[in-house]
């Protein structure tokens, strides 16, 4: 009996002895600080990102990617001339973050990634501007207030060389759907995991449901903050 306890007291010994638990991976997060101090700055770029834009010189028109540092939670001030606003009082990190305009009859403005790296998850916000077009009417003559059933998204696309993954991730940023009332002023999260592997760059559109003879009436704007990321 005494040789049965010793042995099995040795077994557990054996099983419970300490062993090396690899560590949880921690995801790098680009947070947009690096800009020159002005209220906005078309385009960014860094040893891991290139955030394109285009800029018309001629019409002062330009799309894609810019850094702003304004907030503004007044919808009374949500005009096309306060459009680098984001409605809220702060940025997710820092102080600035970043605004992305699409325009859907120019070539759309990608996030061209220079390393081997996968998205992991971003912040969202409605910039003021949007924000005011889908909740007064008033303030938008071109755009209609939301109601039951619209929504606005953000739509990911990986793209690798000249090809497009099915693996789109879609990002409702206004949701009235189903009875929701759901609306990005908060920096909400949004994962980006499902775009998986493997891609050089990431495509961005926006579409909403406000759409009339000439596209989109809904100002397609948003903001991102805290784009988070493993290296490979």
């Amino acid at each position: 009996m005494r040789k049965l306890m010793f042995v099995l007291a040795l077994l557990c010994a054996v099983a419970c002895e300490p062993h090396d638990v690899e560590p949880q991976r921690e995801p790098k997060c680009e947070s947009f600080e690096n800009f020159i101090a002005q209220d906005y700055y078309y385009g960014y770029e860094n040893d891991t990102f290139k955030f394109e834009h285009f800029y018309d010189q001629e019409y002062a028109y330009w799309g894609g990617f810019a850094c702003s540092n304004i907030k503004d939670t007044d919808p009374a001030n949500g005009l096309f001339a306060n459009q680098y606003a984001v409605f809220n009082d702060a940025a997710a990190s820092g102080n600035k973050f970043l605004i992305y305009y699409y325009d859907s009859y120019n070539t759309p403005c990608d996030i061209v990634l220079k390393r081997d790296i996968t998205l992991q998850d971003v912040k969202l916000n409605l910039t003021t501007y949007t924000y005011a077009s889908i909740s007064d009417e008033d303030i938008n003559t071109f755009a209609r207030k939301f109601e039951d059933g619209d929504y606005l998204k953000v739509v990911f696309t990986p793209i690798s060389g000249y090809s497009e993954s099915a693996n789109k991730v879609e990002c409702y940023v206004v949701d009235f759907r189903d009875g929701k009332r759901n609306m990005a002023t908060d920096w909400n999260l949004f994962s980006l995991a499902d775009l998986g592997t493997g891609y050089d760059r990431v495509r961005v559109t926006i579409e909403t449901t406000d759409v009339g003879e000439w596209g989109a009436n809904t100002p397609l704007y948003i903001c991102m903050d805290d784009l988070c990321y493993f290296e490979e």
